[in-house]
């Protein structure tokens, strides 16, 4: 999802991604789904089968941690802010745990051809110092979406494509 801004500290360009389910709708297919092989596991073990049980404790516990980074994951996300004389990079979960400073003049916008026909464009904005690659998590219909909505905030954008590929 790209949402764009603008504000007194000028264009924020917000890069986050597309979740399919909330936290809450998480926990309960984790409830519905743990519930059923513990259950199922105590089913049997209660049969005298007892050696079951663990194993499905442990198919339990290894999908809930799964599920979980899965869902964190979603909270990701990408603030691009172009200022005057700067463009700030923030990225972090629920708040910026990185950041970087980009000179304005020098930042630009490059964009490379994906490595295989289906998978979406890699961006990356940079200057002379620094290189970021921006929207990682991006599906693709959301990435041509940041590269318009970037270069609309008038960050220059350079195309780079192995010979004989499309353009975007």
């Amino acid at each position: 999802m790209v949402i764009a801004e603008e504000s007194s500290r000028g264009t924020v360009v917000t890069l986050l991604p597309n979740r399919s389910m909330s936290w809450q709708e998480t926990r309960l297919f984790l409830f519905i789904i743990c519930g059923t092989t513990l259950a199922i596991g105590v089913f049997w073990a209660l049969k005298g089968l007892w050696a079951i049980l663990p194993f499905s404790g442990l198919e339990a516990g290894l999908l809930a941690w799964l599920m979980y980074r899965v869902s964190q994951n979603t909270y990701r996300r990408q603030v691009v802010t172009l200022a005057g004389d700067h463009v700030l990079v923030e990225t972090g979960l629920r708040f910026p745990r990185r950041s970087w400073r980009l000179s304005r003049p020098d930042a630009r916008l490059t964009v490379s051809e994906a490595p295989h026909p289906l998978a979406p464009a890699v961006l990356v904005i940079s200057d002379r110092e620094q290189r970021i690659e921006l929207g990682e998590f991006l599906n693709k219909e959301d990435k041509v979406l940041a590269l318009h909505t970037l270069r609309r905030a008038g960050l220059p954008v350079q195309s780079v494509y192995r010979e004989g590929g499309r353009s975007m």
